[in-house]
């Protein structure tokens, strides 16, 4: 049993100084000024638990040199971990002098009362005395960075908080031991404390090791937990940050998160900061230009420090070259090639959705543009189209004298030409109040024949020679609430619509209907119709399907849009049926404000005998084009 504790002290005590060493080279290779301190404590304790164990298997016979020189690395050992927290959680001067000090001092007093190295001795008052304020010191040294580490972890990122939780964790088991060790009287030197003893420092080990360079697998296994969260984040990053500055705001935030950093600036291009958090701008500026210079993530060193505590990486903007600059603070370590990786990563998402809101905000500006234009021009049409349509009625009237007959043909061109400016610059200007929310709803119980009918009085002049309009409705009433301009609306477009892309003319029905619950207005024609394709088009905002037979037609693209949103607006919608050379079918849907079966029967007032039908032909209008 006592041959098997003794080759497990061995191995442990191999395994610390193994540690040690390799911080040492570590140090070797980075030369920072915190990963120094690091080392040094790393190292010390390492050859404390060697030269312990050296002397234990020795029988204690190599002479107090080698206790002396064990109580100097080990008292090193403690002060070094606090100059590692001082290195950044910074102390005050007076602070690290007085610990300095403490510590010298109670070295300085193990040595003087020749403190026995060997349990077996029993050591008198005053090398007890000293045993304990060496145990005290150093626990005092240790202790506090430890209470630094553990509350610095709080609310960091999962790697950070892991990491400074393990050096806590580490150096704390080796405060339990000593004070076990020191204050346990013969318990402590009993052979199951030994045991005891080398679990606790057997679990210290690793925690210790991972604190300074956890391996890959550990460190995606403590980020497992965040991942999901970052993955949404990112997917809300890039598709849905409204503007530049808001989308920063958030990267900047993850920025931080991502690697337990204190200051972030987001550059853009042209050196305007979009984002700007716990660093001042003009030393984040200097650090953003050098990202310039080098085109690849860097590690480098703020104005004052004394280590790489700040990553710059470029952002290579559609634009030109912005940038991203993080710098860490005081509960940050150190940053290393998988924060580098990390942030690396996570800039060429920030490239991408920087890139796409300024295509956004490109966009929503010209949106802005078409929307304004489109209030100014209508309101500054309607002025002229006013008097213009005054003019033309004086002129059919005869005010302005007797007309001949071509003048009579002229006018009613005219005319017609006015009415389809007229029904433009309305459709222009309910798209303005549309787009600025401005478009409000009178609403009140409507007979939905009446609107067709009237929508189809409006658009009649429209019509050519060869075209032939019909009214089909049937004989009881079809009630919706809704708003009876806009309503006329609607369907005037849709048959509007039907005109203009039946070029050779023929039968145009508008048909009304009632299903259920749902009220409806078709508009069939045989014109040229629409591909399977473009049928999603035909509804966007200054969309218009052109190909060779409908080139000739004028249009803004702004009928459907607004017909289907004003539908919309009265919890309705517009269904397409169409296909090429075989017309198109409109119908507008409509909840009914009275359902069919209470609906009132009426017969629709037509001088016509047919009994379910009213149909109106072009016939009946007095006003046609020549």
């Amino acid at each position: 049993m006592t041959a098997a504790l003794h080759l497990v002290q061995a191995v442990v005590s191999l395994s610390f100084l193994a540690l040690g060493l390799l911080t040492v080279v570590d140090w070797l290779r980075h030369r920072e000024r915190s990963r120094r301190y690091l080392a040094l404590a790393f190292m010390t304790l390492g050859l404390t638990s060697a030269l312990s164990q050296v002397n234990t298997m020795t029988g204690y016979r190599l002479g107090a040199l080698v206790g002396d020189l064990t109580l100097i690395l080990f008292m090193t050992s403690g002060f070094a971990l606090l100059l590692f927290r001082d290195s950044f959680i910074p102390l005050s001067g007076r602070l690290r002098v007085g610990a300095l000090m403490v510590c010298v001092g109670a070295t300085a007093l193990a040595l003087a009362t020749m403190v026995p190295a060997a349990p077996s001795i029993k050591p008198t008052g005053l090398q007890f005395a000293a045993t304990v304020a060496l145990v005290v010191v150093w626990s005092a040294c240790v202790i506090e960075p430890i209470v630094r580490f553990w509350g610095a972890s709080r609310g960091r990122p999962a790697v950070q908080r892991a990491r400074l939780r393990a050096v806590a964790g580490g150096y704390g088991a080796i405060v339990i031991i000593l004070l076990v060790a020191g204050f346990g009287g013969s318990a402590a030197t009993s052979l199951a404390a030994a045991w005891l003893f080398e679990l606790i420092a057997v679990i210290a080990l690793p925690l210790l090791y991972v604190s300074f360079a956890p391996p890959k697998w550990l460190r995606r296994l403590w980020r497992q937990q965040e991942e999901d969260q970052f993955r949404d984040a990112v997917y809300d990053l890039v598709l849905f940050s409204p503007d530049r500055p808001t989308l920063a705001k958030r990267a900047a935030e993850w920025g931080l998160r991502l690697v337990g950093a204190d200051g972030v600036a987001i550059f853009d291009a042209n050196g305007e900061i979009l984002a700007l958090r716990g660093i001042d701008p003009e030393p984040a500026s200097q650090l953003a230009r050098q990202a310039d210079q080098h085109r690849q993530a860097q590690l480098l060193a703020t104005s004052g420090s004394s280590r790489n505590n700040a990553i710059v990486l470029p952002l290579p903007l559609d634009i030109g070259a912005g940038a991203m600059v993080v710098v860490s603070g005081p509960y940050t370590p150190f940053f290393g090639s998988d924060e580098v990786g990390r942030l690396r990563s996570y800039a060429a998402n920030i490239t991408a959705a920087l890139d796409r809101a300024r295509v956004t905000e490109r966009l929503a500006a010209l949106e802005k543009t078409k929307s304004q234009f489109l209030n100014l021009a209508s309101h500054e049409l309607r002025s002229p189209l006013g008097v213009i349509n005054g003019y033309l009625s004086m002129l059919e009237q005869g005010a302005l004298g007797q007309l001949t007959e071509s003048g009579v043909r002229a006018v009613e061109v005219l005319k017609t030409k006015a009415l389809e400016m007229n029904l433009l610059v309305a459709q222009m200007l309910d798209a303005a109040r549309l787009e600025d929310g401005r478009l409000a709803l009178k609403r009140d119980r409507v007979d939905l024949r009446d609107v067709a009918g009237e929508a189809l009085q409006v658009v009649r002049p429209l019509a050519a020679a060869g075209h032939d309009l019909s009214l089909e409705t049937p004989p009881r009433q079809v009630i919706v609430f809704g708003d009876v301009d806009r309503l006329t609306t609607i369907i005037s477009n849709l048959l509007e619509n039907a005109i203009k892309y039946s070029p050779e003319g023929g039968k145009i029905r508008c048909i009304v209907g009632a299903v259920e619950h749902t009220a409806s207005v078709s508009v069939v024609d045989n014109g040229v119709g629409v591909a399977r394709e473009d049928i999603p088009r035909l509804f966007k905002r200054f969309e218009r399907i052109e190909n060779r037979k409908t080139s000739h037609v004028a249009g803004t693209g702004l009928g459907l849009y607004l017909s289907r949103e004003l539908a919309r607006q009265h919890g309705g919608d517009i269904q397409v049926e169409s296909g090429p050379d075989a017309g198109s079918t409109f119908t507008l849907s409509l909840p009914l404000a009275v359902p069919l079966h209470e609906a009132i029967e009426t017969v629709s007032p037509t001088p016509e005998p047919a009994p379910r039908l009213h149909i109106v032909t072009d016939g009946e209008s007095e006003t046609r084009l020549a």
